[in-house]
């Protein structure tokens, strides 16, 4: 009998066993909350602080399907109590972010890199909320309903700390022309020192020109009268004052545009240099450069410097600012896809640092497996995957019941095995896969095993006429399949 057929005859629309992995899983996805992780109640407490938490388990024991439900649910939790939710920021294939982080850095993953890799995958998002940018599924809901009108709210000072972000950490494709949308946005025009100099220096340069020209041209009538106003006055001094003060005038005008050339060439140095640490944001110095030379919102004592955590540090605590202004309460990042190769282990000792797992306003949550973290110590909450049987059968049992054809209930997993295979002898096998993804992988095996197709004899004769045998009932998984797939159950 066919497998579809053999399901079918069970009561069960979908083969409730075929798992790839949790992010392909078909039956996971119908209803991420609905299979919910045996360890999902500790791991979401002991983040609820904010807190970091480091969950070890082994392959298989459902890290990924448990970071997945952590994201799941604190978006849904954060749409409906605007103000106490967290923003989930996933990073999956951690492992490989940490690869393209080292290979462009040309060296060893640091804190001041991992800082960046955070900054750098939540403030794209956020500049995407502000400018109205369409939620293609993949980032969250946002709990307020206008993301640049909360932002404003908080004045001037939050607007440029999201611009300076921005031109930072924002994605390389159209970064330039997304800084003048927030600036129009936000309708700021400068008010830094660098445009304060080139407005006055040539309101000051025109005024001299002016003068000088006014000068030349009434210059006789100009000394008479001077001369007749200061009696007291030698005449060789009251003709030379109109000349003194133009001097002055001119002077003041050059030496505001010099300090704005400087500005300008200072910042290029300091963006130059800031974009050598920024690593992760694939962005070339030049255009950022022109993007800040064009427009100067920023202060740029807060561009970080090459290796100097206090200013990135100090950067998070803006963004977490303005997280907050968008209805959030804290920024929670959830980590998944982490090997136990020397690169990860490194990656992994960097974004646990103690100046971020112990902040208040971000949290990390990195599942990994135990060879990667065991030499690790982390002020932060450590969560054990475990899976007893009662928790694998709760487990398989909720697949059945999503995969169940209906009206028809779904049947039990003891159901699927003939009367002669106890329930204890189940229990067996389940504590010797004592993970979701064996125990699955070997249900998967069974039923392909139990259903596969077997020659059928053709009949001497070409009766037409005669009837046809009905099809075979179908038969529960046998104690002779088990044991040719499995193997015989040693006794505990």
């Amino acid at each position: 009998m066919e497998r579809a057929a053999w399901l079918r005859s069970f009561g069960l629309g979908r083969d409730p066993f075929e798992a790839p992995d949790a992010r392909r899983d078909e039956v996971l996805a119908l209803e991420p909350m609905g299979m919910l992780h045996v360890r999902y109640a500790d791991v979401h407490g002991a983040t609820e602080v904010p807190h970091s938490c480091l969950i070890e388990g082994v392959p298989g024991s459902g890290r990924t399907a448990l970071c997945m439900q952590l994201v799941a649910e604190d978006e849904h939790a954060a749409i409906q109590r605007p103000g106490l939710g967290r923003r989930v920021v996933p990073i999956d294939r951690f492992t490989d972010v940490a690869r393209g982080v080292e290979e462009r850095r040309g060296g060893e993953i640091t804190v001041c890199e991992a800082i960046d890799l955070v900054l750098h995958r939540i403030v794209p998002e956020v500049v995407d909320e502000v400018l109205g940018v369409a939620n293609d599924g993949t980032r969250p809901r946002r709990p307020v309903a206008d993301a640049a009108a909360a932002i404003e709210s908080a004045g001037p000072s939050a607007c440029r700390d999201l611009v300076v972000l921005q031109a930072l950490y924002d994605r390389a494709d159209g970064a330039p022309s997304r800084t003048m949308l927030l600036r129009d946005r936000f309708a700021l025009s400068g008010g830094v020192l660098a445009e304060a100099s080139r407005s006055w220096g040539l309101v000051l340069l025109g005024s001299s020109a002016l003068l000088g020209t006014v000068l030349v041209w009434f210059g006789d009538r100009r000394d008479a009268a001077l001369v007749r106003a200061l009696p007291s006055v030698a005449p060789e001094w009251a003709q030379a004052l109109p000349w003194i003060g133009l001097g002055l005038i001119l002077s003041a005008g050059l030496g505001l545009l010099g300090r704005w050339t400087v500005a300008g060439l200072f910042s290029r140095s300091r963006v130059s240099r800031a974009m050598r640490s920024i690593v992760v944001t694939d962005r070339d110095a030049e255009d950022l450069a022109t993007c800040l030379n064009e427009w100067r919102p920023v202060d740029l004592r807060r561009v970080p410097k090459r290796g100097a955590i206090e200013p990135r540090l100090e950067l998070l605590d803006r963004l977490e600012r303005i997280v907050r202004l968008l209805g959030w309460r804290s920024i929670a990042l959830v980590v998944d896809g982490v090997g136990d190769d020397d690169l990860s282990r490194r990656a992994i000792k960097s974004l646990l640092d103690e100046r971020i797992v112990q902040r208040s306003g971000t949290s990390v949550v990195l599942a990994a497996p135990p060879a990667a973290v065991e030499d690790l110590h982390v002020p932060c909450s450590r969560v054990v995957l475990e899976w007893p049987v009662p928790a694998l059968r709760r487990l398989i049992q909720s697949r059945l019941d999503r995969c169940a054809d209906r009206p028809i209930a779904a049947p039990s997993l003891d159901a699927l095995f003939e009367p002669a295979i106890t329930r204890a002898e189940i229990d067996g096998w389940l504590a010797r896969w004592s993970t979701p993804r064996a125990a699955l992988d070997a249900m998967h095996r069974l039923v392909a095993a139990h259903t596969e197709p077997t020659p059928l004899q053709r009949p001497a004769l070409d009766a037409v006429d005669e009837p046809q045998a009905p099809a075979p009932a179908a038969q529960p998984i046998t104690r002779a399949t088990l044991e040719r797939v499995l193997g015989r159950q040693r006794p505990a």
